[in-house]
């Protein structure tokens, strides 16, 4: 399986028109804040990470731990990092934003950080805080990933701040197309239409689930030698997945 491709669904050109508004917009009058929400499994995190390793952008996933101050030290080490900076820097949560905001500042390119699982700070108003600071107080672009409720909660954590985000895009699941396209993308074996169809109803376009079921695909087509795989080739495989969903 080919781990490192981003196949262009419907998702996928809706988060990249997200990404090219922020950077084409009027940067003096607007900030750079964008929202990808949507149900588990379609592909957010993905998208984020495999987008931001390619385009050399920011990705940084909060947890339940992370704090304002755990959030700046670990966008100061990404943007250290990026930028070749060896200095030494320590210091507290405000001490390390300002670090970061300098470091934003002085760089001519447009810095782009993907926030995951933002919904870890809706609750936490200085860290929630401190990510809209540094689309205030740079130009840089913050792209906020979050579950299928994560604008509505944005809207009831901070209006203000919701007024603030300049584009959303709801992840939805992958319809027929859709996944034909991610089988023809990222699968190592040629798949047939009546496979690739099964593939479509029993995951019914969630996206992790593809990627289970074509990998489960592939190692029977690689312990049978297969160049391609055939619905005759994969129906136990196929048959066993459905069983296991409708179970």
């Amino acid at each position: 399986m080919k781990e490192n491709v981003i196949a262009p669904t419907q998702n996928v050109k809706r988060a990249m028109n997200c990404v090219d508004y922020l950077i084409n917009r009027p940067k003096t009058e607007m900030v750079g804040l964008g929202l990808i929400y949507g149900v588990p499994g379609v592909g957010k995190t993905r998208f984020a990470r495999r987008f931001a390793i390619q385009n050399d952008f920011i990705y940084i996933g909060l947890d339940s731990t992370t704090t304002a101050k755990s959030f700046a030290m670990q966008l100061l080490e990404r943007l250290k990092t990026k930028y070749n900076i060896s200095e030494t820097i320590r210091g507290t949560a405000n001490f390390l934003f300002r670090k970061c905001v300098d470091i934003i500042n002085d760089v001519e390119n447009d810095v782009i950080i993907f926030v995951d699982e933002i919904d870890y700070a809706f609750k936490d108003y200085k860290l929630l805080g401190e990510i809209r600071d540094i689309v205030d107080k740079t130009l840089s672009i913050i792209i906020m990933v979050g579950m299928e409720k994560a604008k509505l909660k944005l809207l009831q954590a901070n209006a203000h701040y919701f007024d603030r985000c300049n584009y959303f895009v709801q992840f939805k699941n992958l319809c027929h197309a859709d996944v034909k396209l991610v089988c023809n993308k990222i699968s190592d074996y040629p798949l047939d239409s009546q496979t690739i169809k099964e593939i479509y109803s029993i995951t019914r376009g969630t996206l992790r689930k593809v990627i289970k079921l074509l990998t489960a695909i592939e190692v029977k087509a690689k312990k049978d030698s297969l160049k391609t795989v055939t619905y005759n080739d994969v129906k136990g495989v196929l048959s066993a997945a459905s069983n296991k969903k409708n179970s």
